[in-house]
């Protein structure tokens, strides 16, 4: 279970560094040099998002966490953007947060765990070695983070639909207005249109780590 743990933490670790790291490689706008500090702290966030946080840790060991993340971060001050630094351990302070949300408002730890922190990780991977962030860069990778989780939540009823159409929608409008091209608008509706009718037809489903990998997979076509 604990090895399993382990690989869960490691593949949503990748999740953040596909598209950000291909991005900059098909733009030509890495600089070749791997931070090894925002390496580590990106770690720490997905080791404790599917791992640490299975094993319901206290407040002192949530401090000592932070005490470890603040002491990386003022070694790495002088190779890291300040902002960037503040961003990732925000996304650690969302983790945190996680523990007292009500089972009222699980939806906004869906938001949290399957949104903000995937979107924002990567987007401070991408300005570390780019050094400004692009929109044609946030629009897909938010977009493709919306999209998997609507799909991991697809139950065949009514809104769901409605959610699904908006979305291809909201799609449409983003490639009309020019923030998305028409590869990327279509695969991402053939994506959801196909993950959605495996769901409803062949109850075949996956979570939303595996919706986000391919999503963020397909991004790169």
């Amino acid at each position: 279970m604990n090895n399993r743990k382990l690989i869960v933490a490691l593949l949503e670790f990748i999740s953040y560094h596909i598209f950000p790291i291909s991005f900059l490689f098909t733009h030509s706008l890495n600089n070749y040099s791997i931070n090894f500090y925002l390496l580590v702290m990106v770690a720490m966030i997905a080791f404790y998002k599917e791992y640490v946080r299975t094993l319901k840790p206290n407040f002192y060991f949530n401090g000592l966490y932070s005490v470890c993340f603040f002491i990386l971060a003022f070694i790495s001050y002088r190779t890291l953007n300040i902002n960037v630094i503040i961003l990732v351990f925000v996304q650690l302070v969302f983790l945190y947060l996680t523990k007292y949300i009500s089972k009222r408002y699980q939806i906004l730890e869906t938001l949290i765990d399957n949104f903000i922190i995937p979107s924002f990780t990567s987007i401070a991977i991408a300005y570390t070695y780019a050094h400004f962030i692009s929109v044609n860069f946030v629009v897909p990778l938010l977009l493709v983070n919306i999209a998997t989780i609507l799909i991991a939540y697809f139950e065949g009823e009514t809104a769901d639909f409605i959610q699904l159409i908006t979305l291809a929608g909201l799609t449409l409008i983003l490639f009309l207005l020019g923030y998305i091209n028409i590869i990327t608008a279509v695969t991402i509706v053939i994506f959801v249109i196909a993950a959605t009718l495996l769901k409803e037809f062949r109850h075949i489903s996956f979570s939303n780590l595996v919706y986000r990998l391919i999503g963020n997979i397909l991004l790169l076509i």
